[in-house]
């Protein structure tokens, strides 16, 4: 199939026998016509957020005031304060295109304006991460692409998702996806992350940032929303650290591998259990699973409800459905026909939460799950 030079599919292709160790970069340069630095550039993007990040980029305005007028800057302070955008470069596009020919703030100058008036925003993040010594102070978010083939209904190449403490840069729990996780598997992730740190350490423990490393943390509101309940900030930042990124090679190497070579492409459970010996071997006591039975009356587990979604469902048969997995409870029953409101996190299919009118009620198990 023939992609379009512009697009992200053309680019990924062009590197994909670097990535498969099948070329070197300097092979590809010389046979494409296109420069090392270049295709290194094209790489790194792919490694930071998969094939979205190998999308075209339009080159911002080189010519820029040094200075900003107060006009513009109320307009910029009145954008913070309205949008739901949490990513700068959005929020910068849709400044351009609001503006139109009137714009005359470079990309840079329009960052460092939104970095300062906006706390949701404001951080150095290089100098920050730098600066943590302590454990649980600042969690990173990593969506790494692996490259290899996974089997469950169908093939799919999978994506780990794993959280590392910024401290000791230690992993604290992972999961595999068949694809770049969504907002809310996101946040289901995080309060899955931040319970298994609360059980081993038997009380609850919040970080006060986390870092993540993907373009779908980008519902301001509910994050603003985590950030005034749990005193929790969670944004998007893609790491420069040469020991993460030493780490993530070393990740993508190592499961190849293990993986690559066989003719049968290996299950989830496979994969899951690669990674539970690899990942903990220094950390083991992060290697166990939450069972969610026993933990469900810990009396701080409510707190971290913020961190899940929302929806609603019809009790039938005693029974409650949610994306296609029964769920069942003694008290169902006494609400058999009606319509009830759900909290639930999309990555953890063994428990569901059940509210009125924002009161917690009691929770149900998926019917299988024992």
């Amino acid at each position: 199939m023939a992609f379009d030079k512009d697009t992200e599919f053309y680019r990924f292709k062009i590197i994909e026998p670097f990535l498969k160790k099948q070329k070197k970069l300097k092979e590809i340069s010389e046979e494409k016509n296109i420069s090392y630095a270049t295709l290194k550039r094209w790489v790194q993007a792919y490694k930071k957020n998969g094939v979205i990040g190998l999308e075209k980029k339009t080159r911002e305005d080189k010519n820029s005031f040094r200075n900003v007028d107060n006009t513009k800057l109320n307009e910029i302070k009145k954008l913070c304060a309205e949008t739901n955008e949490t990513n700068i470069t959005k929020l910068y596009n849709f400044y351009k295109k609001k503006l139109a020919a009137d714009l005359k703030i470079s990309y840079a100058t329009f960052y460092r304006i939104v970095n300062n008036i906006d706390h949701f925003f404001n951080k150095d993040t290089i100098r920050y991460l730098k600066k943590i010594k302590k454990e649980h102070q600042c969690y990173i978010l990593l969506d790494i692409p692996l490259y290899i083939l996974a089997s469950d209904d169908n093939i799919f190449v999978p994506q780990l998702l794993i959280a590392i403490d910024a401290a000791t840069l230690e992993p604290i729990n992972f999961m595999i996806n068949r694809e770049i996780a969504s907002f809310y598997e996101l946040l289901g992730f995080i309060h899955d992350s931040i319970l298994k740190v609360s059980v081993k350490e038997n009380k609850l423990v919040i970080p006060q940032e986390i870092l993540v490393a993907s373009k779908e943390i980008n519902n301001k509101p509910i994050l603003k929303e985590i950030f005034q309940q749990l005193n929790l900030k969670i944004s998007e930042h893609y790491t420069e650290n040469t020991e993460i990124q030493k780490f993530i090679t070393f990740i993508t190497n190592d499961i190849q591998e293990q993986f690559s070579n066989k003719e049968i492409a290996p299950k989830i459970d496979e994969i899951i259990e690669f990674f539970t010996s690899y990942l903990y071997l220094n950390k083991k006591e992060f290697s166990f699973c939450i069972n969610y039975k026993l933990v469900n009356n810990l009396h701080f587990i409510r707190k971290l409800d913020i961190l899940l979604q929302e929806t609603n469902r019809k009790v039938i048969d005693s029974k409650i459905r949610v994306k296609n997995i029964q769920y069942t409870s003694f008290y169902l029953s006494s609400l058999n026909g009606k319509t009830i409101d759900i909290k639930f996190s999309p990555v953890i299919n063994r428990i569901i939460y059940i509210f009125n009118d924002k009161n917690y009620l009691f929770s149900a198990f998926q019917t299988k799950y024992k």
